[in-house]
């Protein structure tokens, strides 16, 4: 009866964990908010008010529809608008140190105020 009870409570954790699967529409927002607009700069084209963000949806509407992969769409923008078009950047070269600086930051940050409250009590 145990063995029951556990597999019933297992298979509901499974269904209430489960997440429907994405509809184009949601990739295509999903892409849009990730690609920075030319003319807002700071604005993802999901989100900008421009003529050209929203020719650029069309386009990522256009390949999610094709059935493109969202690294080839996100490639296909980088490659006409080189990699500032991306607003998450990539994790390698110089963008690295902004992917790591912040946790080092934190870390020595950490460490600065431990050793600061070591020697007070001292």
């Amino acid at each position: 009866m145990k063995k029951w009870g556990f597999l019933m409570f297992l298979l509901i954790g499974l269904i209430a964990c489960a997440k429907p699967a994405p509809t184009p529409e949601d990739r295509v927002k999903y892409l849009g908010s990730r690609i920075r607009c030319p003319i807002c700069r700071g604005v993802p084209i999901a989100d900008s008010p421009s003529a050209l963000a929203a020719e650029m949806m069309e386009v990522v509407r256009q390949q999610v529809e094709a059935g493109k992969s969202d690294d080839e769409i996100l490639r296909f923008f980088e490659d006409r608008y080189g990699e500032w078009v991306l607003l998450e950047p990539k994790p390698e070269g110089l963008n690295l140190a902004i992917w790591i600086l912040p946790g080092l930051v934190l870390v020595g940050g950490g460490i600065g105020i431990a050793v600061r409250l070591k020697k007070q009590r001292t």
